[in-house]
This record gives C-alpha cells, structure tokens and sequence, in this order.
C-alpha cells in the first residue's frame, strides 16, 4: 500500500548565495507603475562592496516541505536537482529534517538551481536574482501518481514550462494549496481561472495580487489607491474560484477570505532584529496550510501560526534556519 502523506510539496530547490550592502538606493520608480513601485538602483559601471555572504539552502518546495516537516507534518518533497554538490546539499537537508525524498528526481549532467540574494542592510529588504537549472526538468510521471496519496499537495514556485500539465495531475487528488510563481503570474487570469475551482487555499502577495487582478477585464482600469488596498485584491481574486484566498502585505499583516468574512492580522512582532526576510512567504504559505489541518479549518489560529513562523524566519539568515515546531510557534 501507498503511503498516506498529510502534505506533499511540489517546487523548487535551490542553493540560495546571500549577500549584504549598504552602498544600494531605493528610489519610487520614475515611470508610474503600479507592479513595480520602488526601485533599486547602484551607481553604473561601479564596483560595489559586500558586508557579508552566506550560502544556504532555498526554492519554495524545498523550504515548504522542511516548514511542513517541521510541524509535525508528514511530508514528502517532489523536486528536480541537479547531479552536483548542490543538489547532493538539498538531499542531505531534506532527509535530516525528515522529509520524505521518494519523489526527488535527480537530473543528470544539469545544475541544481540557484539563487543571488541581495539584501539591503538598513531596508532588511531582498532582491533575488535566480537560476532555474533542473527545476525547469520537473515532471509527475505515471510513478508518481501511484504513490501520490496525501492529503494536501502545496504547489510553489513552479517555474517550468509544463506547469500546467503538472497541475492538472495533482487536481482532486487531495486538497490543494496552490502558491504561483512567476510563470503562472504572467499567465494572468486566463492562464489560471480552469485551476482556481479546484483550489482550497491560494496564497500570494500583495505585489503579486495586484499583477493578477490587473489582468482581469473586470479590473484592468482601477486606480493605484484601488489596488494597493489588499482587501480589494482579496475579494477580486476570490471571484476566481477559490475556497479560502489568502493575501499576504508583508510587514502590515495577512488578509483571508473564505467567501464569507475577511480576516485579518497584523504582523507577529519578534525579540530579535529582523535580518533577513528570505523564506517569509514559503513560512507563511506552509505554515497557513499546515494549520489548517492542524486546527481542523479554524482560520485565525492558521493565520496566527502563519505569522508567528514567518515572523521568526526573519530573526536569522536563510530561508529555514528558524522554523519552528508547532510547540515552539504556540508558545508565542
């Protein structure tokens, strides 16, 4: 028989190389763009020095399955690494936080992919620059259909061409929790209206949001202050399809709607300095979807736990280093 999952994750892997600096500009965007806001800018053609660097591990399946798993979750991961010493790193993780690798495919003779980081030292904000390598090379073959018995899948960071096949072989396999990457934002709500009838939680950002819901007829001509109002983003996308729509504003809070109230929380406030706000949203994405299992659907103890382990992914450098358990996350 088929092992029984609570959670299986779909996504990325990557080796996250960090870097600090104080030498960057944030700057309004001199061109009004509502999806691209802020802008950082560093002097051209300038050599410019680095605080520090730190090599760790990410990519949203990744940090999502070692988030699951760490709530007491039981979780498998299936994920595309390359045959190299960064792949082998991904692994060697994975199974130390106990998560399931069946379903990790290692592609031959390609690089796992990777990730520059740049954080600005006094914003504490990041700038990714990624490589998608093998999770490009991702796929769900008829082997893993026979052992894929869960009963969430948390889809992230899909960033290969096949997505949608990928997507449609998880539908009504158990409950879905859907985050989307890059790929699928671009898609707009063409791209994503046939999936967003099967989802049970979609999970995204504020910056994200407002990139889709400018994408729907219905709201392509609304005003900036409009759609910087992540209750607006919220109820647009719910005319989607989606049982429980959740919209994340970074350090103002979380929105939820389940089709009948909106919920809302503030930000979870932490002792220590935030350092580092890499993993945030894969914390929070897990973390909700975990607590909703957990809780058995109840919303505001699945927000709280979202914010409270989001929260404290920003006390230390790296997109995992502190997830907690789900003791840990009830003491806060």
């Amino acid at each position: 028989m088929p092992k029984i999952y609570d959670v299986i994750t779909i996504g990325g892997a990557t080796r996250d190389i960090m870097f600090y600096t104080d030498e960057a500009t944030v700057m309004p965007n001199p061109v009004e763009d509502v999806t691209r806001q802020n802008l950082v800018c560093f002097e051209f053609g300038a050599k410019i020095s680095i605080e520090g660097s730190y090599f760790t591990l990410g990519g949203g399946g990744n940090n999502a399955a070692v988030a699951f798993s760490r709530l007491g979750m039981k979780t498998a991961a299936a994920l595309a690494i390359g045959d190299d010493d960064n792949g082998r790193a991904v692994m060697e993780n994975l199974k130390k936080k106990k998560v399931d690798t069946k379903f990790v495919q290692k592609i031959k003779n390609k690089k796992t992919g990777f990730s520059f980081i740049l954080t600005l030292e006094k914003e504490r904000e990041r700038t990714i620059f990624f490589y998608r390598g093998v999770n490009e090379e991702l796929r769900i073959t008829n082997y893993e259909l026979r052992s894929f018995k869960s009963k969430w899948f948390y889809v992230s960071s899909l960033s290969n061409k096949n997505w949608r096949d990928i997507l449609n072989k998880v539908l009504d396999r158990g409950k879905l929790a859907w985050n989307p990457g890059i790929n699928q934002i671009k898609a707009g709500k063409k791209g994503l209206i046939e999936f967003m009838a099967h989802t049970e939680v979609l999970l995204i950002n504020k910056d994200e949001a407002i990139e889709l819901v400018l994408s729907d007829e219905k709201y392509k001509n609304k005003s900036a202050d409009f759609l910087n109002q992540p209750r607006n983003l919220l109820l647009a996308l719910s005319e989607w399809g989606p049982k429980i729509t959740v919209v994340t504003d970074g350090g103002n809070g979380a929105y939820v709607y389940d089709g009948k109230i909106v919920y809302y929380s503030p930000a979870a406030s932490v002792d220590k300095k935030i350092v580092d706000r890499t993993g945030v949203g894969d914390a929070f994405g897990a973390s909700f979807t975990a607590g909703l299992e957990i809780y058995k659907g109840d919303i505001q103890k699945s927000l709280r736990l979202a914010l409270v382990n989001s929260a404290s992914v920003t006390t230390e450098i790296g997109a995992q280093n502190r997830l907690l358990t789900l003791k840990e996350a009830e003491k806060n």
